[in-house]
Order: structure tokens, then C-alpha cells, then sequence
């Protein structure tokens, strides 16, 4: 590198030049509700569903692919609605859980509890004493905001092991359920509603999650002041039959691939959060490269920040006016090569064959079955899902069925 040279120099110089405070694409949505839904764009017909459902004490299942928008549609959902029942002047307690440990029903329950107790704490003094000494879990709240008399807490669990300090409190071989009805019915005497808004789900098996709804009936069932809504992923027909049946689920949302209009406009909103002053158009990204981006991005927002995000630091550093057609020609084989050599080879191969085939699904023929070393789609499922999850590919569904799709990211051998 010469002494004159400087990286960071020419990154930085780059973002200025574009009236850009950083690269403003990440991966995953901002949990900040707020700064959120400044990002946020479209899904209208999702919240005319939605507000009204929770607010009336219904629940919601929401579904959909990994990277789809679940979870800014959640997160911006509930600021939403907190907005609307402050000016309704109405009390509402809305808890936004992440990442719930454990496998069983009993889990599922301790977290709630957990949740609960912490935000009632300064209120209440059993509930202070539980969210003081549960055993199993410790809780991070990355913000707690107040809308009027509306309480807007988001909460994240960690396993924690510790002794307790008061042997009455429950513990990890504790049954937390009865404990939980009677904090959720105090939280009721002090709120008009209550909204549990619980992410993150759709990573525990389908079995898991039909085994712990199916176990909570009761807490789903036994109260028009209180409403869950719940991220989940693809069931079979069978599961799905199944929670029909229950009757746990008012609505039951399934989130398709967006637009490229609308993936536009959500790229628009992301550099106008970092932007020096509002525009209305793609600037450094010109119209034409922002059409192909939206295009490789699939339908998919966390694709969609992913490209974006990659694509601005590598033409910050080159130093160009703008992102144009032979700027993104230039930085695109690079990333591609850089991301795909980062793949293991057991990855690259299994990529190289989804593009060959158009794609991985159960129609998928015995001789690409061998070149995979796998004897059935089924054995083959786990690993796509896995891929799935690093957006390595996209799973896309329609009349024939589910079809895994390598990231446009990849770069196939020639």
C-alpha cells in the first residue's frame, strides 16, 4: 500500500461527495422502532389487517421466507399501533420478545413471565421479586419508549445461571405458568391492552412451535384485553389443518415477495436516513443499476441491503462520482468472486447445481440428487434451510411448490 494511500481516506472522501453521513444497508432491520419506521415501505395491506386484529385482543401468525420483512413488519407494526392508541388515550403495554430460548412449552412461558414481571416491576412488588431472581434467563432491553400511556418495551433473552437469592422464587424446575396468569392479570387492571409481539419463532422447528401452541391454549384463549403476534414459518398441510382447528390465529399473514418498486423506495428511505438532505431518487445508485438490483435482490429486503450495502462500500472506495452502469459492472465481479470464494466447496457445489437446475425442489431429478450426494429432497432439506438462513438462497413458492434459488451474489463457474 503506498504511504500516501489511504483506504479509509478514500471510503470516507466517497460518502461526502455523495452527501452520505455512512453506508446506511445492513443485513437486518434496525430494532430502533422509530428510526424504523422511517425506513419502512410498504406492506399496507398487512397493517390495515394487523392494527385493528391486536388492538381488538386478537392473535396473528406471520410468515414467510427468511429475509422477507418479517420482522420490520412486526417492529413497525407495533410502533404503529402505539401511536395510534396514544392518541386514542387509551393505556396499552406492548412487549416486543427476541430470540426466546428453549424447546419446550415451560420455556416458552418462563420468558413471558420473565418479560412481564420486568416490566411491571416498579409497580408491583412480587413482580419485582421475580424479575429480581428467575432463575434461567436474563433479559437485555435495547429500548423502552412512552407514547402517551402507551409502554413500548423490546426485549431480548440470554441463558443465565445463578443461584437464588430467595429459595420461594420460581427456578429453571419451576412450573412459571401460574405466576404468569396472575402477573398477566394484574398488567390487566393497570392496561387497557396487552400485546405480545414475539420474533424470531420461525427459527425453532415447525414441530417445536405447533408442540408450544398447542400447549398454550389457554393463555392464548382467555382474554379479549390481550393479543400475540407471532412470526412462524412454512408448515405442512397437516400443521397447518392442525392450528386451524385450534382457533389461536385470527389472521394468519403469509408475506410474499416484494416488488421492485417497492424494494426502490425501501433503498430510497435507507439513504435518505443517512442523507445530508431528502432526495427522492437513488442518487449515487443510478435509475439503471438500481433496476438490476432490485431485479438480483428477488423480492427479498435483506437481499436487497445486502447488494446495496456491498456495492456502495466497494464503490466508495473506487472513487466514483456515481454508481452507474460500468461502476456496478466493475465492483459486482468482485464481489461476487470475493463472496463466493468465501463459500466452502461443499456450498459452492450445491449452488452450482441449484443454477444449473433453475433450482432445488421436490421435483428435483435422481441424477442431481447424486451429484449431491443426498438419496431423497427430504435428507437434502436440512442443509437448504441452513443455506437458507445465511441467504446463501432464497427460497421462493408458488402453485408447484417450494424452490430454493442460488443468491444472485454467487457467481457460477464458467
Amino acid at each position: 500500500m503506498s504511504p500516501n494511500k489511504s483506504r479509509l481516506g478514500n471510503h470516507l472522501s466517497s460518502l461526502q461527495k455523495w452527501e452520505l453521513r455512512e453506508n446506511p444497508f445492513r443485513a437486518t432491520p434496525p430494532d430502533d422502532p422509530e428510526l424504523l419506521s422511517q425506513i419502512f415501505y410498504g406492506r399496507d395491506q398487512e397493517l390495515d389487517i394487523a392494527i385493528p386484529t391486536l388492538y381488538e385482543g386478537r392473535n396473528i401468525l406471520v410468515r414467510g421466507a427468511w429475509g422477507i420483512g418479517k420482522t420490520s413488519l412486526i417492529l413497525n407494526l407495533i410502533y404503529q399501533l402505539q401511536q395510534e392508541v396514544a392518541a386514542l388515550d387509551q393505556k396499552m403495554l406492548v412487549l416486543y420478545l427476541s430470540s426466546i430460548p428453549g424447546e419446550k412449552t415451560v420455556d416458552f412461558y418462563r420468558a413471558l413471565l420473565m418479560a412481564v414481571a420486568d416490566s411491571l416491576k416498579d409497580k408491583d412488588s412480587e413482580a419485582q421479586d421475580i424479575a429480581n431472581t428467575l432463575l434461567g434467563y436474563s433479559i437485555q432491553r435495547t429500548k423502552t419508549s412512552t407514547e402517551g400511556k402507551v409502554q413500548l418495551w423490546t426485549i431480548s433473552f440470554s441463558v443465565k445461571d445463578e443461584s437464588p437469592s430467595n429459595p420461594l422464587t420460581p427456578n429453571t424446575n419451576a412450573d412459571p405458568y401460574p405466576l404468569l396468569m396472575r402477573l398477566l392479570d394484574k398488567a390487566e387492571q393497570t392496561f387497557d391492552r396487552i400485546v405480545f409481539a414475539i420474533d424470531d419463532f420461525d427459527k425453532k422447528d415447525p414441530i417445536v412451535v405447533q408442540t408450544i401452541l398447542e400447549g398454550s391454549l389457554d393463555l392464548f384463549r382467555n382474554s379479549k384485553r390481550r393479543a400475540f403476534i407471532i412470526t412462524g414459518r412454512g408448515f405442512t398441510d397437516l400443521q397447518e389443518a392442525t392450528l386451524k382447528a385450534l382457533g389461536i390465529f385470527s389472521e394468519d399473514i403469509n408475506l410474499i415477495p416484494m416488488t421492485q418498486e417497492d424494494l426502490r423506495h425501501i433503498a430510497i428511505n435507507y439513504l435518505n436516513s443517512v442523507r445530508m438532505s431528502h432526495r427522492d431518487d437513488c442518487y449515487p445508485f443510478t435509475e439503471e443499476v438500481m433496476s438490476l438490483i432490485t431485479d438480483y435482490a428477488q423480492g427479498f429486503p435483506r437481499q436487497l441491503n445486502t447488494i446495496c450495502e456491498k456495492v456502495l462500500r466497494q464503490a466508495a472506495s473506487k472513487g466514483y462520482d456515481e454508481i452507474d452502469l460500468d461502476a456496478f459492472n466493475d465492483v459486482w465481479q468482485v464481489i461476487q468472486q470475493n463472496y463466493t470464494l468465501e463459500l466452502p466447496p461443499q456450498l459452492r457445489h450445491l449452488l452450482y447445481v441449484a443454477h444449473q437446475t433453475g433450482g432445488i425442489s421436490e421435483d428435483i431429478k435422481d441424477e442431481d440428487l447424486a451429484k449431491l450426494d443426498a438419496l431423497t429432497y427430504i435428507s437434502l432439506l436440512p442443509k437448504l434451510k441452513s443455506m437458507e438462513e445465511l441467504g446463501v438462497l432464497i427460497r421462493r413458492e408458488d402453485e408447484g411448490g417450494i424452490r430454493f434459488l442460488p443468491s444472485k451474489l454467487f457467481q457460477p463457474p464458467t
